[in-house]
């Protein structure tokens, strides 16, 4: 009988452990997306130039608006690289439309834009496990306040 409660108790702890720390590695992930984010909004303002965040199924990409040949040219070097994450989390974004044209018309534009004054697309940023609708992380800019990584409370 003790060795059956025993191994009931062991199993508990060793799933909770399981689960805090896939917790803890989406916790993380927020927080540094959240930070390439803000640093992408400082290299627009550094370098006078436009920079983009592209969302897909299987990542992100950062990108550079070239004025010169009227494109937006993939930026990964570091920070700025896509962190390899598991296929089991997606992000998706919110965005207010933007009106302006950047770059050739059948060129997709950047799901998130950095403008060289400053200022970013306003956009709400979720990332969360495929499996688990009740973890979801929180990313949101008003287009002017600093970017913050927040846990969406079910």
């Amino acid at each position: 009988m003790v060795v059956a409660i025993v191994a009931v108790l062991a199993g508990m702890v060793g799933t909770s452990f399981v689960g805090s720390g896939r917790a803890q590695e989406l916790e993380g992930f927020a927080h540094r997306m959240a930070q390439r984010i803000e640093l992408a909004r400082d290299r627009a303002l550094q370098r006078n130039r436009e920079w983009g965040l592209y969302l897909q199924d299987d990542g992100y990409e950062f990108a550079e608006f070239d004025e010169s040949t009227q494109t937006w040219a993939p930026y990964a070097q570091r920070p700025f690289h896509a962190e390899a994450f598991s296929k089991e989390v997606q992000m998706e974004a919110q965005v207010e439309e933007y009106e302006g044209q950047f770059g050739a018309e059948e060129e997709a534009l950047p799901d998130i834009i950095f403008f060289s004054s400053g200022e970013v697309t306003p956009f709400e940023l979720s990332i969360q496990p495929i499996a688990d609708n009740e973890m979801v992380w929180l990313l949101a800019s008003d287009g002017f306040v600093r970017v913050r990584a927040t846990r969406k409370e079910p």
